[in-house]
C-alpha cells in the first residue's frame, strides 16, 4: 500500500529533524588542500575544460588507478609506491571529486566520464594503459573500452559491476538518487549517517573508522558536494549493460578479477558474471574483505596486482 501524502510529509519532517539534530562532524579533520602531502605530490592538467588532479609516479607500461564513490585518488595511496617500482602509475581524481574541478553544470553520466577519461589520456600523451578499477570506475572504464578499445591494455576489476542484475545500491545513495527523497539526502546527510552506511560495507568494521571515515565525510561534507554526488548517481546509465557486455566479450587482454566477498552492495556473484564474458580472467577472492578491498587488504591486494602485471607485462 502506498503511504498517503500527509504520511509522507510527516515522515520527511521526522527524518530531517532527527538527522539535523544529530548532524556534525565527528572525528578528526583531515588535511585538505596545500597541507595534504598528496596535494604537494600531485599535478593538475586541463581536461575538456576541467582542472584535473593526478599523481604520476614511476616508469614503464602505464597503469591507471581509478577510484570509486565518494572518494578520490587517496583510495590508492598505498598502491602507488608498490606498483611504481615497475610501472608508470597514474592515480587521478574524477571531476566532481578530490582536488579536481566540481562544475555544477557538467554532465556526470558514465558516457561523459568515459569521454573525459579518453581526453585525459590524450592530454597526458598516453596511447595505451592498464586500468585498475573499483565501484563506479568500472562502468567508466567500460565506457572507454566500448568507445576506444585500443586504449585499454589490461584490466584489474574489483567490486564493481557491468550489469544491474547483481548490484544493490546502498540506502543512503538511494536516498540521494530517488527524485522524491533527493532533497532529503542532500540536506539531511550527516556524519553519523555516513559512518553507519560506510561501516556495513566493511568486513572489519574498525577499518571504516579513523582516516577512512574522515576522508568519506570530507567528500560529502558540503551541500554542493552532495548535489554533485546526486548528479553522478542520477547519471547512472543502466541501459548500457548490453554495450558493456559486448565490449568486454571482445576484449582479449589480461584480466584480474579481485573481490572482497563480504560486500553487500556488489556481492561475489558478480565475479561469475564477469568470468562468463571474460574467460581469460584470473580470480582472487578475499573472504575477509568487503567493498573497500583497497583499504582492508592494501598489502595483499597491491602485491597481487603487481604479480599480475609482471606476468603480463609484454601485453601492456
Amino acid at each position: 500500500m502506498m503511504p498517503t501524502t500527509i504520511g509522507v510529509g510527516i515522515f520527511q519532517v521526522l527524518v530531517v529533524s532527527i538527522f539535523l539534530m544529530n548532524s556534525g562532524c565527528i572525528g578528526s579533520d583531515v588535511q585538505w588542500g596545500p597541507g595534504d602531502p598528496r596535494y604537494v605530490q600531485g599535478n593538475f592538467v586541463n581536461v575538456a575544460g576541467k582542472k584535473t588532479f593526478y599523481i604520476d609516479r614511476g616508469d614503464g607500461p602505464v597503469v591507471v588507478l581509478l577510484h570509486g564513490l565518494p572518494l578520490s585518488s587517496w583510495e590508492w595511496r598505498k598502491f602507488i609506491p608498490v606498483l611504481a617500482a615497475n610501472y608508470r602509475v597514474i592515480a587521478l581524481d574524477l571531476y566532481g571529486f578530490g582536488y579536481s574541478d566540481r562544475p555544477r553544470d557538467a554532465d556526470y553520466s558514465w558516457s561523459a566520464y568515459g569521454e573525459w577519461l579518453n581526453s585525459f589520456l590524450e592530454a597526458m600523451n598516453i596511447d595505451r594503459a592498464a586500468f585498475v578499477v573499483t565501484d563506479i570506475a568500472g562502468p567508466i572504464s567500460f565506457e572507454l573500452l566500448a568507445a576506444h578499445p585500443e586504449k585499454v591494455s589490461g584490466l584489474v576489476i574489483t567490486n564493481t559491476w557491468y550489469t544491474n542484475e547483481a548490484f544493490h545500491m546502498p540506502f543512503l545513495l538511494k536516498l540521494l538518487m530517488w527524485s522524491s527523497t533527493g532533497w532529503m539526502g542532500v540536506y539531511a546527510t550527516n556524519r553519523p549517517m555516513v559512518d553507519v552506511q560506510t561501516r556495513v560495507l566493511f568486513a572489519d568494521t574498525e577499518k571504516s573508522n579513523g582516516e577512512f571515515g574522515d576522508q568519506v565525510w570530507m567528500s560529502v561534507k558540503t551541500i554542493q558536494s552532495r548535489k554533485i554526488l546526486q548528479k553522478v548517481l542520477r547519471g547512472f546509465q543502466f541501459d548500457h549493460q548490453s554495450m558493456f557486455r559486448r565490449s568486454l566479450q571482445s576484449f582479449d587482454g589480461p584480466v584480474l578479477l579481485a573481490w572482497g566477498e563480504q560486500d553487500p552492495a556488489i556481492p561475489p556473484e558478480n565475479v561469475d558474471l564477469f568470468k562468463l564474458i571474460l574467460p581469460q580472467s584470473e580470480i582472487e577472492r578475499y573472504s575477509d574483505a568487503g567493498h573497500f578491498i583497497a583499504q582492508e587488504k592494501p598489502q595483499d591486494f597491491s602485491a597481487r596486482i603487481l604479480k599480475f602485471l609482471d606476468r603480463h607485462r609484454d601485453k601492456l
